[in-house]
């Protein structure tokens, strides 16, 4: 039988993003190993976290099963460790581990006028979702101890713990109290500025335990407007009146594919993703009809803040017909969001012909002797209705065959796939609605082309991110939606879609790194968009500025890795839905 107790070095972590379920985590602060702690864990553990030292036979181990084999794992891995056992007699262990700065976190150091090194943080004891503005993301600038700035600005994987305290002279930190202190300073919770591994192999990787920054999850700003009779907000509501700043809710709350490549990238061949969505549209492999017409009324579902259309429509003017013919598109932009419409309004005044606007729900949309030749929704159909199907009982409560709920109808409406063995499931209902309309809407031989997150066999899970509801797509289901409809419709992924260079080395961070990052270039008269940018793309705007300040805490990856700003690009595809002549 033996005591254990909670490592000081140890952290028990809370998820709260899911309303009115809190998740569990505990991690190790030298390592970044995380466990999600099972029922019977998560009690053990948070009693130890008050101090409660628990007792373990062998014979307890195996009585458990697997919540056994998991008290086995964080014993193993240090989370737990003997009562009598000192806190820091691991220290020896972590000298001859590689020491890293893990990717993801967004900190960054520089050097002042007067040469000392200067740490620029935001807080990694938890992380803040839906932010209620860019100032509720304080920016922490601290003046780094010369020993631990000697260990952070050497941490590159490249040398172990033991190698780099030799550089300051150190020949045996185990007798020299100071290099604990460092350590300390440098792995707290709220800082997480390194951690080790034994495994070289592993530096690269932004997914693995010595790359990551566990941390508590909170929503800040779920939208708060008053609810609906049913008790809470529907999508639609949110849209109405939940967006009060276009920029913020694109730049903070819900980068998406369009916003984060919405300036020329090397990935899009030195186009940004509009411009590039309408090269690959504006064929004749996509559009049939260009064969016999260059003019296009054209029609895009849920216009976000504009840039999207503007790129397409002066894309489209250096875009020619087969016959050598100038496209003339005549674009219009639907949209249920006030604040939306505006920002759209601003960016596009102007362009020639004016765009038109529509405040209408995609879903119900109805626009009397209006037929387009295209349709667009770009990242848009996520935000649509969802609806449970679940199993029906039988009158000894036993699962039946057949389904009910308001998704039932349209499972066998357009014959859809089931989700095996499961008693209930989402469907997309507002997408197959707006596929409806749009059929309505479009004429023969025009193209409706939907983009957005999921799969061709994933149902359809909540986003819980964002201060909204949105879910993902089960493209399967739309295929067979828009085949029902009369629709011919082919499913591609978006980087063979756009033809994207998913190899192109990106920089890595999401929105907290490029506020560390400006808070530091604003002092030199620069500053960084929040958008995805290459590494050559950073080095010629940024590269002297940071060879004068020895700037150090940035990295760069293929944009395959998904370690960037914005969505992961395999995670999204589209729909080419075809309307026979």
């Amino acid at each position: 039988m033996t005591l254990y107790k909670l490592s000081p070095h140890a952290h028990i972590i809370e998820s709260r993003l899911r309303p009115g379920n809190v998740h569990y985590g505990i991690f190790h602060q030298l390592t970044g190993y995380v466990v999600e702690p099972r029922g019977n864990v998560t009690r053990l553990l948070l009693a130890t976290r008050m101090g409660t030292n628990v007792s373990l036979s062998e014979e307890d181990f195996d009585k458990l099963g697997d919540e056994g084999a998991q008290l086995g794992e964080l014993i193993k891995e240090k989370f737990l460790i003997p009562s009598n056992e000192d806190p820091f007699a691991s220290f020896e262990s972590l000298l001859d581990q590689f020491v890293v700065r893990p990717m993801q976190n967004p900190a960054i150091a520089y050097r002042d006028q007067s040469g000392e090194v200067k740490l620029v943080r935001t807080s990694m004891a938890k992380r803040i979702y839906s932010p209620r503005s860019i100032e509720s993301l304080p920016v922490v600038e601290e003046s780094m101890p010369a020993g631990a700035a000697n260990v952070f600005l050497q941490a590159d994987g490249s040398r172990t713990l033991r190698e780099v305290f030799a550089t300051a002279g150190i020949t045996n930190p185990l007798d020299d109290s100071r290099c604990w202190e460092i350590i300390e300073y440098l792995s707290s919770p709220h800082r997480q500025l390194i951690k080790f591994t034994p495994h070289r192999e592993d530096l690269t990787d932004p997914f693995k335990p010595c790359n990551r920054v566990p941390r508590n999850f909170y929503h800040e700003a779920k939208w708060g407007e008053a609810a609906t009779d049913d008790g809470g907000h529907s999508i639609a509501d949110f849209h109405v009146q939940g967006i009060g700043d276009a920029a913020w809710e694109f730049d903070l709350i819900e980068p998406t594919v369009n916003h984060a490549l919405r300036y020329p990238s090397e990935a899009l061949a030195g186009l940004n993703y509009g411009e590039r969505f309408c090269v690959s549209t504006l064929t004749p492999d996509v559009l049939p009809m260009l064969g016999d017409t260059n003019r296009l009324e054209t029609l895009e579902v849920g216009g976000g803040t504009g840039s999207f259309a503007r790129s397409f429509i002066e894309q489209a003017r250096r875009v020619s017909t087969p016959a050598g013919e100038p496209i003339e598109i005549n674009y219009q932009i639907m949209d249920l969001s006030p604040s939306l419409i505006q920002s759209q309004q601003q960016k596009l005044a102007g362009v020639v012909p004016a765009v038109t606007h529509y405040q209408q729900n995609a879903t119900s949309f109805d626009l009397p002797d209006r037929k387009f030749d295209l349709i667009i929704a770009n990242e848009v159909i996520a935000d649509f209705p969802v609806a449970l199907v679940k199993r029906s009982r039988d009158e000894n409560d036993e699962p039946a065959s057949h389904w009910q709920g308001e998704g039932a109808s349209d499972l066998e409406k357009y014959d859809l796939d089931e989700l095996p063995q499961a008693d209930s499931f989402l469907l997309n209902s507002g997408v197959f609605r707006f596929i409806e309309r749009a059929w309505e809407h479009l004429a023969p031989g025009g193209v409706v082309i939907m983009s957005e997150y999921g799969g061709v066999d994933t149902f359809p899970i909540q986003s819980y991110h964002l201060n909204h509801e949105e879910f993902s797509i089960h493209f399967g289901h739309v295929q067979t939606c828009a085949r029902k409809v009369g629709f011919e419709c082919r499913l591609i992924g978006l980087k063979y879609f756009l033809g994207l260079d998913d190899q192109v080395r990106m920089l890595d961070g999401q929105e907290e790194h490029i506020l560390c990052l400006n808070y530091v270039f604003q002092k030199y008269g620069a500053s960084l968009p929040y958008a995805l940018i290459s590494q050559g793309e950073f080095q010629k705007r940024f590269q002297q500025l940071v060879d004068e300040i020895s700037l150090t805490g940035f990295s760069f990856s293929p944009l395959a890795n998904g370690f960037h700003y914005g969505p992961r690009i395999n995670d999204f595809m589209f729909a080419i839905m075809s309307k026979p002549k």
